[in-house]
């Protein structure tokens, strides 16, 4: 029997899991892109910002759009201005939506999955009903419904990953943890705790929400992926945000593959660079997910342990 605590080797099987350092690694290349951004405008495109600008530059010494080059590193789009530094900017824009996201699902998720675990009956009740009628409601259509008309500086990604949160949270993720809750509150320990006369707050602080962070943890990564799709789609559409995302990029190589089919090379780079962005990141946050489940999910555990020994 290893001698190590319950909580050091869950910690090693994360370290350990190949889903969940894939996914990390792909996170890590995002936060690199991020960080370029200022970084090459410090040094490579500093003084250079009509050639650069994401939003106004163009390059008057080429023809637009153009392919990779040594001045222009991912090409240039249909209105001359530089891929490379709409992706670094539009990776910003994901990112951040997802990290708004995954803070919202998972807090909301966390309260009201615990509480109803804890209370039962009629706080039970009014969280299962309120969560059932949420997974009617289409996160992406409330976003839209929501952020539809508002200027980009009211309901910019934050924002659209906030409200696509609290409605996964408030649907899907409540359901999940509530049920993870459930069987917390059925172990012999909280029930050794209720007969000593633990309170409400040791017995959700000690033992209920330790047990859930993870499960809502799992529930925010998975979340998150349909977050980003959505900003990407209502991005593609101009349909809330307006800004530079991968979803305008994808538009952008769509747009000018029909309109310049025959006469100038396809864009693809353009096209390619959007849809990577989407997948990878969407990715990522998926892989993230996965790996926690496999990691904190008991029935994942106890199935990895019977593999293990019948190999043994």
């Amino acid at each position: 029997m290893s001698s190590r605590p319950p909580s050091t080797r869950r910690w090693r099987q994360v370290r350990s899991n190949p889903k969940i350092a894939m996914g990390a690694a792909i996170l890590l290349f995002f936060g690199l892109v991020i960080a370029a951004n200022p970084l090459l405008w410090a040094t490579v495109w500093k003084g250079q910002e009509r050639l650069y600008d994401p939003v106004i530059g163009y390059d008057h010494m080429i023809v637009h759009p153009s392919a990779p080059s040594a001045t222009h590193w991912l090409g240039t789009d249909s209105l001359g201005r530089d891929v490379t530094s709409m992706f670094t900017l539009a990776a910003r824009s994901s990112v951040a939506v997802a990290v708004a996201a995954a803070l919202a699902s998972g807090a909301v998720s966390l309260v009201l999955g615990s509480l109803a675990a804890y209370h039962r009956r009629w706080v039970d009740a009014v969280v299962t009903h309120m969560s059932d009628a949420m997974v009617l409601l289409p996160a992406l259509l409330a976003v839209w419904i929501v952020g539809v008309g508002r200027p980009d500086e009211t309901f910019g990604a934050v924002q659209v990953g906030a409200v696509f949160g609290l409605v996964y949270g408030l649907g899907p993720a409540t359901a999940a943890v509530r049920a993870a809750g459930l069987v917390v509150m059925a172990k012999p320990f909280v029930e050794a705790a209720r007969l000593v006369g633990a309170g409400g707050y040791w017995t959700m602080s000690r033992h209920l929400l330790p047990h859930l962070m993870p499960h809502a943890a799992v529930q925010a990564m998975i979340g998150v992926t349909g977050a980003i799709v959505a900003e990407a789609f209502l991005n593609f559409r101009s349909a809330v945000g307006g800004g530079i995302g991968f979803g305008y990029l994808v538009y952008e190589g769509l747009t000018w593959q029909e309109m310049l089919a025959g006469l100038r090379d396809i864009p693809w780079w353009v096209l390619g660079t959007g849809t990577l962005g989407i997948t990878l990141l969407a990715a990522a946050f998926y892989l993230v997910g996965i790996g926690l489940r496999e990691v904190f999910d008991s029935r994942a555990v106890q199935q990895r342990r019977v593999v293990s020994r019948a190999v043994g």
